[in-house]
């Protein structure tokens, strides 16, 4: 009898656990897995109104920590973009999930698990096959596939597994084949990747579909769109797979990756299509776009700033005049200039602050260009002929607002301006008693020829190339290793010790592959001053801090890589030099003790002309003067520059 007690103890217990786990395993909470390559990672940039009024019925699963986010992996979050990893955008998962929950019963949750590599070919999900191709992705890619443990397809099998514990798994979604165009094999690669995947999760084929999304299609001129006709083919192969119409959806200048409208509308496509799956019939209708500008400005919330400047005090950028009636201080509006006359002048009739010149070898030009988006031409470097009106900004935020340390680099068979741009009517973030710090980016236009005209490379009107909440200026383009780099300053005025940064650009430099890497602080160079300690103001305010300004890239002749910047120093403004110890932009960076040139003068680059004469432009003002460009020659023999005389030519 006590025998047959403890068999019938036992036997309850196991039903109790199995209950148990059973319950754990949510029935109305819907797990959809997402692979794929740079549109299922959702192309770098979140717009402001794709991060709000999300229904927490949507969750991600994190597959890799977002330590910016507070998101850990393996955890479950309301499902604000990014959902990929830290760096990645809008993904067609987005509005698929919001799709799903709008239309939905109230008490059914939707999760989704992305795992995607950009730029990879199918292959590098195939379970068996995976590291003959991995073995050959570029540093870049490695990069990424690394975060997946060196096996995105165990990688994203390991994460569903987790996921099924808390629901069910009721879909696949795939948008992958820009990589593999034309490879009349796809559909059967994808079939071996959906088999697997169905085998290793203990799936029914029957219940688990495939949505396959189209790539951007041939009425945006997608440039791959001839793999359309490949994935049409899907559904021969996979029974239960469905094609996703990429019809109407946006794409961007490099007709490879979608426009955030784009990704709404084709992700809501991916949703109406799984909802009539589940037998919920909804019809495609219009998601509002541009909606986040008025977000944003509605969230940052002005406040006072630092102590005003003493009457007479030295300052730079203008006296703010007004204060509101909380004691909040405001940006100067800067006037609009009227359209200056085109004459030819020497380069001392110039007035200008952070001077850049472009030597254009084709046309044997020497083009110059800097604060205030003008350009003037030279075949001589004495004469200079303008300024010239070079960019068009319609359609975007930057349109209307005054551009920075221009600068013209010729990469491949385009041009590309690098410039700074702010909008003090858009607030990224309230420091107490200091700043109301505004958006300022370095974005990058492109043109034909180095006299333009210069439209954004990316159109869309809320991008940023860096980190939205980031203050950003002067950046700059340097190439290493075959991966093109923005180094750029991340504000003191933000910071109050203020930094130089790099992070790595997509090879159409459309967007940034990796989150920012700190290079070095304003404080660490001896002959870069503490803003109040000698008597300088900014914009009319007592803003402590260390400036970081103008950074370019150099190499010396024997190879030494150096980083010009500028700063504040005892008389005034000052240009100085770092140099990176590996001969990386990986640093370690280490600074001259002092000043390279420290009278009032900074923003400095070097040039070569046609002759093979190395020069270095740089802008200097006297007293309250204005900022006008100077030449000086340079001797770049040694590891280290050593300044010249003045250049006459």
């Amino acid at each position: 009898m006590r025998k047959k007690t403890s068999i019938l103890i036992y036997i309850l217990i196991g039903l109790f656990l199995l209950n148990t786990k059973i319950f754990s395993q949510d029935p109305n909470f819907y797990i959809f897995i997402c692979f794929g390559q740079s549109n299922m990672e959702g192309f770098p940039g979140v717009e402001e109104q794709d991060k709000v009024n999300i229904d927490d019925r949507f969750q991600v699963l994190a597959a890799v920590d977002f330590p910016k986010l507070d998101r850990k992996k393996g955890e479950w979050y309301t499902a604000v973009p990014p959902l990929c990893r830290p760096f990645t955008g809008l993904c067609p998962a987005d509005y698929f999930g919001r799709t799903l929950v709008a239309n939905l019963p109230k008490n059914i949750k939707v999760g989704v698990v992305n795992v995607s590599v950009a730029g990879c070919k199918i292959e590098l999900f195939e379970k068996d096959n995976y590291q003959t191709y991995a073995s050959t992705a570029p540093p870049w890619m490695a990069n990424i596939i690394k975060q997946y443990n060196g096996n995105p397809y165990a990688y994203l099998v390991e994460m569903s597994k987790l996921a099924k514990k808390d629901g069910v798994i009721k879909g696949i979604l795939l948008h992958q084949g820009e990589s593999n165009t034309n490879d009349s094999t796809w559909t059967m690669k994808v079939k071996g990747i959906y088999d697997n995947l169905v085998k290793d999760l203990n799936l029914d084929k029957k219940s688990v579909p495939l949505l396959a999304g189209e790539l951007v299609d041939a009425d945006q001129g997608g440039a791959c769109a001839s793999m359309n006709q490949i994935i049409a083919k899907l559904p021969e192969v996979i029974p239960n797979s469905y094609v996703i119409s990429s019809s109407g959806c946006v794409s961007r200048p490099d007709h490879l990756h979608f426009t955030p409208a784009g990704y709404r509308k084709l992700g809501m496509r991916y949703g109406i299509k799984m909802l009539s799956l589940l037998g919920y019939k909804v019809d495609e209708y219009e998601i509002p776009q541009n909606q986040e500008v008025a977000a944003v400005k509605s969230k940052i919330v002005p406040g006072i700033q630092a102590p005003p400047a003493n009457p007479g005090q030295r300052n730079f950028g203008g006296f703010i005049s007004s204060t509101g009636t909380n004691g909040q201080q405001t940006p100067p509006a800067r006037p609009r200039r009227p359209e200056p006359k085109i004459q030819t002048v020497s380069l001392d009739d110039i007035s200008m602050s952070d001077p850049y010149i472009y030597p254009d070898e084709k046309t044997h030009t020497y083009y110059l260009t800097g604060t205030g988006g003008r350009l003037y031409k030279s075949k001589d470097l004495k004469m200079w002929t303008g300024p010239y009106p070079i960019i068009d900004l319609s359609g975007t935020w930057m349109d209307g607002h005054w551009v920075a340390a221009a600068e013209i680099h010729h990469i491949g068979n385009k041009y590309y301006y690098a410039g700074t741009w702010s909008d003090h009517g858009y607030l990224i973030e309230y420091v107490p008693r200091r700043y109301n710090v505004p958006r300022n980016q370095t974005q990058l236009l492109v043109a034909d020829s180095p006299e333009g005209p210069y439209k954004p490379l990316v159109a869309d009107h809320e991008f940023c190339l860096g980190p939205l909440d980031w203050d950003i200026i002067d950046g700059t383009l340097y190439e290493e290793n075959d991966t093109t780099y923005m180094v750029f300053v991340h504000e003191w005025t933000q910071l109050i010790d203020g930094t130089m940064a790099y992070m790595p650009l997509s090879k159409d430099l459309t967007h940034r592959t990796a989150e920012p890497t700190t290079i070095f602080r304003a404080s660490e160079a001896a002959w870069a001053k503490e803003m109040n300690s000698i008597g300088e103001a900014t914009f009319g305010m007592k803003m402590p801090g260390w400036v970081t300004d103008g950074p370019e890239m150099f190499r010396t002749k024997t190879g030494k890589l150096g980083m010009l910047w500028s700063s504040w120093g005892e008389h005034r403004y000052a240009q100085g030099v770092a140099y990176s110890e590996s001969g990386s932009i990986k640093g370690p960076w280490i600074q001259e003790q002092e000043a390279f040139k420290g009278d009032n003068s900074g923003h400095g680059m070097i040039f070569t002309t046609f002759e093979g004469k190395r020069l270095f432009i740089i802008h200097h003002a006297e007293e309250k003067g204005p900022r006008k460009p100077q030449i000086y020659e340079i001797d770049d023999s040694g590891d280290k520059l050593i300044l010249g005389p003045r250049y006459n030519p």
